[in-house]
């Protein structure tokens, strides 16, 4: 590309040309056709089309709020660089913790230098890091020769998870696999549940003789039972979720509240799946163990809020594929959404345990315009947002009275908090 002084020195050497040719003087045309020469070959001898990158992530999976250590290595395949301006792009998302992604160099022939920084992601997501931006001057700086490698690193960052100690979310039918978990019922198992009257058929081994030499009556020991629970989990990330800023929207909420329920989920060793609809539906099938969570957040890490598929498509195609009677787990903020009642009626229906954790939209949308008082278009009506509120409750109450357990998440509430009110409903 040009700088303002070589546009100069082409306008010079012309000059000469016209005055050379109009005043036959040969200095005057030979000093514009060096200077044309200079400039040409100047702009078509790239120093920086020999330099070959390569990136090192210290990881390349990490958690919301890690920091990944990177090393970007420059290696000169060519002649001498002269010195070049370098620097490695990275996405707006990530921050930089220390070190820069930018420097000033000369580079020898065959030559290799290290760049090394680091970045801080605090939000989920899938970034691109890349490309390695080269740039050289010439010697009288008057052009500069500037080359993007489309050299690129994948940064894939999960949701965080939140520590959660017991949820009363459970399959009104469980399956039965002897040895794998509790579920709070009377049946086989080892651990101590309850005491109650002795009926015919009971084995003796589970007569409670301390209660009977106590009050006279056969009493027997019930056990907790152990099964394991199939959950389906229901992440919308329409484009209405994303209302708010970058770091504060319910889309971003809604992805941590669905990795920290699976996570917790598969601790208790249930069998967990997920459902993801934005503009398609994303499913990742029933399963259990490290493995199934290690898919739940990549999957989880690559939603973009957009589209606008709505519930009731998502029940009509992953009914039919989830163990009736089980629990679903909806986290949605409900917005611009006409089939809700239709969806969440079909539900109940086919007698799902159905719990809506729901972001609440509107205090997001306040939190993010009183966060920019500076601009006009970010002014609080308060009452367009209280009609907002009302219109929001309506349907929350709605949604209720078909036996549905709405949670209203309003953005200032811990996520602990939130699924603490989920257990005690």
């Amino acid at each position: 590309m040009w700088t303002k002084k070589a546009v100069l020195m082409i306008s010079l050497g012309v000059v000469c040309l016209l005055l050379g040719l109009i005043f036959r003087n040969i200095l005057l045309m030979a000093l514009s056709i060096s200077i044309f020469v200079y400039t040409v070959v100047g702009l078509f001898s790239s120093k920086v089309k020999n330099i070959r990158p390569e990136r090192q992530l210290s990881h390349e999976k990490i958690f919301e709020d890690g920091v990944v250590k990177v090393e970007l290595r420059l290696l000169n395949e060519g002649g001498r660089t002269g010195f070049l301006e370098v620097r490695d792009s990275l996405p707006t998302q990530l921050q930089l913790k220390s070190g820069s992604n930018y420097t000033y160099l000369n580079l020898n022939p065959k030559g290799v230098t290290k760049l090394r920084y680091s970045v801080k992601a605090p939000i989920k997501g899938v970034f691109h890091m890349g490309p390695v931006t080269l740039r050289s001057h010439d010697t009288f700086n008057l052009y500069f020769s500037e080359l993007k490698m489309k050299y690129e690193s994948l940064l894939t960052v999960f949701p965080q998870t939140r520590d959660v100690k017991e949820l009363y979310i459970r399959s009104k039918q469980p399956k039965m696999y002897p040895g794998e978990m509790r579920v709070k019922m009377p049946g086989p198992g080892a651990e101590f549940f309850s005491i109650r009257d002795y009926m015919p058929g009971d084995p003796f081994k589970d007569i409670n003789w301390k209660a009977y030499a106590s009050t006279g009556k056969l009493l027997v020991n019930e056990h907790e039972r152990e099964s394991v629970s199939d959950v389906t989990i229901v992440f919308d990330s329409r484009a209405t979720s994303n209302y708010g800023m970058d770091s504060d929207n319910p889309n971003l909420y809604g992805a941590r509240a669905a990795a920290t329920l699976a996570n917790f989920f598969l601790k208790r060793r249930d069998s967990v799946q997920l459902v993801i609809y934005s503009d398609k539906v994303t499913t990742v099938k029933k399963g259990s163990g490290q493995k199934q969570l290690y898919e739940l957040l990549t999957g989880l890490a690559g939603t973009d809020p957009k589209g606008d598929i709505p519930l009731s498509g998502i029940v009509d195609v992953a009914l039919p594929y989830m163990p009736r009677r089980s629990p679903i787990v909806v986290i949605s903020s409900l917005d611009e959404d006409e089939s809700l009642r239709k969806a969440v009626s079909t539900m109940m229906v086919l007698e799902f345990d159905v719990t809506v954790l729901s972001p609440n939209s509107v205090d997001f949308e306040i939190m993010a315009r009183k966060k920019q008082k500076k601009k006009k278009d970010a002014m609080v009506d308060p009452i367009a947002f209280e009609v907002l509120r009302l219109e929001r409750e309506i349907l929350l109450q709605e949604l209720r009275s078909y036996g549905v357990r709405i949670i209203d998440w309003k953005p200032e509430t811990p996520l602990t908090a939130i699924l603490l009110e989920a257990r005690n409903t």
